[in-house]
């Protein structure tokens, strides 16, 4: 059973007519998902329920880390991260510019100040030596992104975070099964924050997180602090075991002070994260076998720059983005996508702009030019279509458009 999907050759608004889409469904679903969602409505309960354990002991085996937390979505999992930092205000967090709102946010939700350092400008990912640059006296934290399915150097960074005494959160939003010297994302810091929103590699109905850490009483500490920190059974002495709802029916409290929220799981997103898991690694394995016809294609294209695989890492392409030199290329990243678009029917789309372009930020004093090389980055960003359910034809189909608005753009004889 294939997705939903707008059908290739439907119109744009305007009269564009789109051949080959960004989806923003990244995965596929079938008859095993139904299944699982009706096995779940068949529970007595459809919160914290039987899914939700099993679902979060199997991610956390797939990660290879000892403890996962089912969460809402990524954003409610990173500031459940930000909380059992300690994080509060006049606190210094280090953090990436090239990345959805939601990393910095979760900063700014406990009152603390994102740093923002530079970027690889081969990988996007955080550049060690601005990280190490970026330290202050008030700096707790360093949160990472692995950005679009490729884990971030983290044996440098490790290096200073363990110097300075700081805790290393990874947004592995972009980064299910992604790996870095063979250990996979979501176990490489001191805890984690995974997306199952519908674009990415595998989703629970559309929404969904996992918060995945290596310490135990800070996987005890998120299961409360998501669940408006109630209790039934820890902490609470009863007078005689069969009168249970005495002296209190529950208990309740706000670890380390900070206040509890309703960030749970339902059981039917469970149970289909559950399906989801054991296809994730095949899905990938199709979006590299993509990503690597498109790099083949595009490394011809003068002024074109295919993603950079790290030697160290297992890319898992949540994201295929492809830089345009102006100077090389004699055009802009601009006039590609709208060649692309308005004359072959590929929808494409940029990367993330640096967070603190936005409104946001702007309002508390950032101003363009913090990070050279990640808005040079982001200005010659192009993300060409990728997903498990491209076909060949549509991939050829991509490569080709490609080539040939390149060519016509650099007044080059096209095929």
């Amino acid at each position: 059973m294939r997705h939903a999907e707008p059908a290739a050759g439907r119109r744009w608004p305007h009269g564009v007519e789109v051949k080959v889409w960004h989806h923003y469904f990244g995965s596929e679903y079938g008859p095993e998902e139904v299944q699982a969602i009706l096995a779940a409505l068949q529970q007595e309960h459809l919160t914290n329920g039987p899914q939700t354990v099993a679902f979060e002991e199997e991610f956390a085996a797939f990660c290879g880390t000892p403890h996962a937390v089912a969460t809402s979505n990524c954003t409610t999992a990173l500031r459940l991260a930000a909380q059992l930092c300690g994080l509060g205000p006049g606190d210094e967090v280090i953090t990436t510019p090239l990345t959805f709102i939601a990393t910095s946010q979760a900063v700014l939700a406990c009152g603390a100040t994102p740093v923002f350092a530079d970027v690889d400008p081969r990988t996007f990912n955080l550049d060690p030596a601005s990280v190490a640059a970026c330290i202050t006296p008030r700096t707790r934290a360093i949160f990472l992104t692995h950005l679009f399915g490729q884990c971030c150097e983290m044996d440098p960074i490790d290096a200073v975070a363990r110097e300075h005494g700081l805790h290393v959160v990874e947004d592995a939003a972009n980064a299910i099964g992604a790996a870095y010297r063979g250990r996979r994302a979501g176990s490489l810091g001191d805890v984690a924050a995974f997306s199952f929103h519908s674009s990415k590699n595998m989703t629970t109905l559309g929404e969904g997180g996992m918060l995945t850490t290596r310490h135990q009483a800070w996987a005890s500490k998120a299961r409360l602090l998501r669940t408006i920190g109630v209790s039934y059974a820890d902490g609470i002495e009863r007078p005689d075991p069969l009168d249970y709802w005495l002296p209190l029916p529950y208990e309740a409290d706000d670890p380390d002070g900070y206040l509890p929220n309703n960030y749970r799981m339902h059981e039917c997103q469970a149970a289909v994260g559950r399906a989801q898991l054991r296809k994730v690694e095949r899905l990938n394995e199709r979006r590299r076998q993509i990503a690597h016809r498109y790099t083949e294609a595009i490394r011809e294209i003068p002024g074109l720059t295919p993603p950079y695989e790290h030697p160290d890492c297992t890319h898992v392409y949540y994201l295929y983005t492809v830089l345009v030199d102006p100077a090389r290329a004699g055009f802009t990243r601009d006039d590609l996508m709208r060649v692309l678009f308005r004359e072959f029917g590929v929808h494409t789309i940029t990367g993330y702009p640096p967070s603190y372009w936005l409104r946001i930020y702007r309002k508390r004093g950032y101003a363009r030019g913090l990070c050279p090389a990640a808005e040079r980055a982001y200005a010659q960003m192009i993300t060409l279509p990728i997903h498990p359910r491209l076909t060949d034809e549509e991939i050829a189909y991509v490569t080709a458009s490609v080539g040939r608005a390149a060519a016509r753009l650099a007044g080059r004889r096209g095929p």
